[in-house]
């Protein structure tokens, strides 16, 4: 039976063999062939496409690696300290950062050069962008990267660079031809103690970059690549070849030193690029030969600038919203800085920007809602911000007693003694001789001579500039060195103080012994406890004395401790300082100048009325903690004992009258310290607080409401007078705690509104009110304010006095008034003077304080009101026939034909205030007076009443006189 089936290629061929010609099966052979070549190139072109699609697929890992190297990045270098968030969280990077003057320069042009410099010196080099450090044009040698050494003094700004340079790196806005930048920190670096590969490096710190290929060291790929290094001088870095080996191999195992010297060396990728910030002393550390460029930060050498500065930061308020108070600061700054004052040299250096920009925002933006800040805490975060950690080191050695060469110590023992010495004799300015006495005089080791070296060169101009007082100061000739900020002098001095540096000879002998012999006691009394046993004599015990000496040196140690209380309380209570501005505005005028006329003759002997308070300050935990981390250490055990003896002077002398603006710095003092129990038991021994004529700005009104906070609820004070210290609207919101421990409060002559009597209102509506006299005379509160005002009376229980002279009322308050006084069964007295209610009102008002219970005094002088008005209400104000009680109205110096008995305080309060008022209707007012006291001298032919109505008489004409004259010399200002 037939089979059918496919046959096999074989078969095929041979068939076609025997039935075909030779040349066919050759053509059969060939297609054969081409075809086995077609499955060749077909195999190969996919291969290709496999290495494509992997290239492909790496190149997207390598940009979503590059992605998330750029948001990592971007975190970390958005984030700000908190010496930064304090402000309230309205700055960032973007919007406050300002380009500082960035010039090419080399160091050895000017070796030594202040910061400080002059505009001469600057103009002769050119300035650079950020974008313009690596301009492939500087490099010669296109296979190798460029290295740029960017230097500059404490606080020109070369940090805040760098994070704006990495931030910008971020958003694609500068060094496009860098695919991938790895900043690095000097001073995590020097404390790595293990050998690790460059690779390893990169990856312990960046960890989605463990395996990138830019830094395999494979073809150009670090071409890409650029490093930053910043703060290069707390490495310590040897570039000799018997110190540190050459290595080209990214994955061989060195110290972090060795690997940043062979990238430095163009050894280890040399086709990086790389950048390096360091301070002017460790700029020799790198070889010439390793860097292609230098480029030195000098900081806002310009007013210009420094207003982009304050412009940035202090409009950031009120929710990011520009505010009226920070335009008029910075244009008060402005005028300031081009004076070419102290603060404009300061300024220079844009660290003391940001310390200006912080004092001002302590004392106009503080709120309620922003977290406590003290001044001294400033101070002190700006300390930590420019020296955080740091010890003084040469070459990059870190001795192991790093407490002992703490950076900041040796500030405080150098500048800090400087400083105490002019704050001891009352010396602001101080010679070259002196400086060379206090800052390093007394050097002995080549190790002490090498620190004072660095010292001088990156520290000592960040504290003291100097200023050419010739000709100004008759007891300086020629320059003299000042400090760069004056409060800067009373810090460090208060620091050099509490941190117990000024010791006296037997303090330091005593301290040295004690050392000694406390050591030395053990051992002699662990042998002498061994060798009585064998020996039982009794002399032995005599060696216990040495357990003695301890003990002293603690009584000593305790002695000078309460010497550091009673410096403070001296240079609080000074008598000399009493009729000075308070301290906080004296602050203020040392950041944004003196405006209006200067005194003839420059005085030379300043207040420092701040030390104290620093003194205060540094004694807070916030403080200390702050301090502990720069190595300046104050424990606990001082602290309390600092305090025992400070609370009985303080206790001592807030029992005396102080004068406002001191008693204004001694609570400040009690806010800077932080102590609760402190500040209550000082305000215990105080019954009244007169701040009248102090200018409250929001930080004194926080201060006032703290400090009075710390008592318990059942404390009231007396009296809390407020009169004409500019209190807004805004303030008041401020002071409503302080409000709650008064008795009297007196808020007359401030800039009160229609809407400040809302707050009012509230206040004494509360049940635990206890406020029985609220004056607020010479506020407009017009009608609409008084008719909140009123509210109150139904619900409060307190009030007894209510004063409202010149607050703008009429007819339709007198009216309301008149209504709502029988709600309150307790008020007394009532004010109403100078304002513009009539005759009729008037009536009204005292027919209803007529049939009030309680209500005596009734004061309607310098209204409009007619002379029969006036003798209207004087027959009103009679006894009353049933009861027998009379209201005293107070309308003017007479009643009828007679002189009132009031004549003297109304007359009084007209002279109190008759520069303040407008002058024109206080003199119509007192014309008035004088035509019905003439009148009434006519209708009595006694001598003696004569007599008594020209003693009047002459009272207004002297106040007529007083008016004419301070027209005529244009003094005095007064509300309309």
């Amino acid at each position: 039976m037939w089979r059918f089936r496919r046959p096999s290629g074989t078969e095929l061929l041979r068939w076609r063999c025997r039935v075909s010609p030779r040349d066919v099966c050759c053509k059969l052979h060939t297609r054969a062939l081409k075809k086995s070549r077609c499955l060749i190139f077909l195999k190969h072109l996919k291969y290709l496409w496999y290495i494509t699609l992997l290239a492909h697929s790496a190149h997207k890992i390598a940009i979503s690696f590059m992605l998330i190297h750029k948001q990592k990045l971007t975190l970390w270098f958005s984030h700000l300290p908190q010496e930064e968030r304090q402000f309230g969280g309205y700055f960032s990077p973007e919007t406050m950062h300002v380009q500082p003057l960035i010039l090419e320069h080399h160091p050895d042009e000017d070796r030594g050069l202040s910061p400080f410099k002059e505009k001469t010196s600057i103009a002769t080099h050119p300035s650079l962008t950020v974008e313009q450090l690596f301009d492939a044009n500087n490099n010669g040698n296109k296979a190798r990267g460029l290295n740029v050494l960017v230097y500059g003094a404490v606080g020109t700004g070369k940090s805040t660079v760098v994070r704006k340079l990495v931030l910008d790196w971020c958003a694609g806005s500068v060094f496009s031809q860098f695919k991938l930048v790895l900043p690095f920190s000097c001073e995590d670096l020097s404390h790595l103690s293990k050998p690790t590969s460059l690779r390893d490096l990169v990856g312990r710190k960046y960890m989605h970059l463990r395996r990138t290929p830019y830094l395999s060291g494979d073809y150009d790929k670090a071409k890409d690549v650029l490093f930053i290094f910043n703060g290069m001088e707390k490495m310590k870095l040897d570039f000799r070849i018997g110190s540190t080996e050459l290595c080209s191999d990214p994955n061989e195992a060195l110290s972090s030193g060795a690997v940043v010297v062979n990238l430095l060396r163009k050894y280890l990728l040399p086709e990086a690029s790389i950048l390096v910030t360091t301070r002017l002393s460790a700029v020799d550390m790198v070889p010439k030969k390793y860097i292609n460029r230098y480029v030195q930060i000098c900081g806002f050498n310009d007013p210009d600038r420094q207003r982009s500065y304050f412009t940035s930061r202090l409009l950031q308020q009120n929710e990011g919203k520009p505010g009226k108070a920070a335009e008029t600061l910075i244009e008060m700054l402005y005028l300031n800085l081009q004076r070419e004052s102290q603060l404009a040299t300061a300024c220079f250096l844009p660290s003391y920007c940001w310390l200006t920009c912080a004092t001002l925002h302590l004392l106009h933006f503080t709120d309620t809602k922003s977290p406590i800040r003290t001044l001294t805490g400033i101070y002190t975060s700006f300390m930590r911000l420019n020296f955080g950690g740091e010890v003084i080191t040469v070459d990059g050695n870190v001795s192991s007693q790093e407490q002992q060469n703490s950076l900041m110590l040796y500030v405080v023992r150098t500048v800090g003694k400087l400083a105490f010495d002019g704050v001891t004799n009352k010396r602001s300015s101080f010679s070259a001789e002196e400086l060379e006495q206090w800052v390093g005089g007394k050097t002995k080791t080549d190790e002490e001579l090498q620190q004072l070296a660095v010292f001088r060169t990156d520290v000592l101009d960040f504290f003291l500039v100097s200023r050419d007082y010739h000709g100004m100061d008759p007891e300086s000739d020629g320059k003299c060195y000042v400090f760069t900020v004056p409060a800067m002098q009373e810090y460090l001095a208060a620091l050099y103080v509490v941190l117990g540096e000024n010791k006296s000879v037997l303090e330091k002998l005593t301290k040295e012994v004690s050392e000694a012999l406390g050591q030395a006691s053990e051992d002699i009394t662990s042998l002498l406890s061994i060798l009585s046993k064998i020996i039982p004599f009794r002399i032995f015990a005599v060696f216990n004395l040495l357990k003695l000496f301890p003990k002293l040196f603690e009584r000593v140690s305790s002695h000078s401790k309460g010497h550091i209380a009673n410096t403070m309380a001296a240079e609080m209570f000074r008598s000399e300082d009493s009729f000075n501005e308070d301290v906080l505005d004296q602050v203020e005028q040392s950041l944004l100048g003196v405006h209006g006329p200067q005194p003839q003759e420059e005085t030379y002997t300043r207040a420092f009325e701040l030390y104290p308070i620093f003194m205060g300050g540094l004694l807070h935990y916030g403080n200390r903690r702050l301090l502990d981390q720069l190595g300046c250490s104050i424990k606990s055990h001082t602290v309390s004992q600092i305090t025992h003896v400070l609370r009985k002077h303080l206790i001592k002398e807030s029992q005396k009258k102080q004068p406002p603006e001191e008693l204004m710095d001694l609570l400040v003092l009690l806010y800077e310290f932080q102590n609760p129990r402190l500040t209550a038991e000082v305000l215990q021994s105080i019954k009244t607080i007169n701040l009248s004529n102090v200018r409250m700005t929001p930080h004194k009104c926080f201060v006032l409401s703290t400090v009075l906070s710390c008592t318990s609820s059942r404390f009231h004070l007396n009296k809390l007078n407020l009169s004409s210290c500019h209190i807004t609207p805004e303030l008041l919101q401020m002071l409503w705690p302080a409000f709650h421990h008064t008795s009297n409060l007196n808020l007359q002559f401030n800039s009160l509104g229609p809407e400040s009597c809302i707050l009012l209102r509230d206040l004494l509506l509360e049940p635990n009110c206890t406020i029985k006299s609220i004056q607020l005379c010479d506020n407009y509160l017009t009608d609409t304010g008084i008719s909140h005002l009123l509210e109150a009376l139904s619900g409060n229980h307190s009030l007894r006095r209510l004063y409202l002279m010149h607050t703008g009322l009429g007819d339709q308050s007198a009216h309301l008034l008149a209504e709502r006084l029988g709600q309150h069964n307790m008020l007394q007295e009532l004010n109403v003077a100078y304002n513009n209610i009539g005759d009729s009102a008037a009536l009204t008002l005292v027919d209803a304080c007529r049939e009030h219970p309680s209500i005596h005094t009734v004061h309607l002088y310098l209204n409009q009101l007619t002379d029969v008005g006036k003798q209207s209400l004087y027959v009103r104000g009679g006894p009353r026939v049933k009861e027998g009680r009379r209201v005293k109205v107070l309308a003017s110096v007479t009643e009828g034909s007679d002189i009132s008995e009031d004549w003297h305080p109304i007359l009084s309060v007209i002279g109190k205030n008759s520069l303040s008022w407008d002058r024109g209707r206080v003199r119509e007012q007192l014309q008035v007076f004088l035509k019905d006291l003439e009148w009434g001298r006519k209708q009595h032919p006694s001598f003696w009443k004569k007599m008594h109505f020209r003693r009047v008489e002459s009272v207004v004409r002297q106040m007529l006189r007083l008016l004419e004259k301070s027209s005529d010399t244009g003094t005095g200002t007064g509300i309309k």
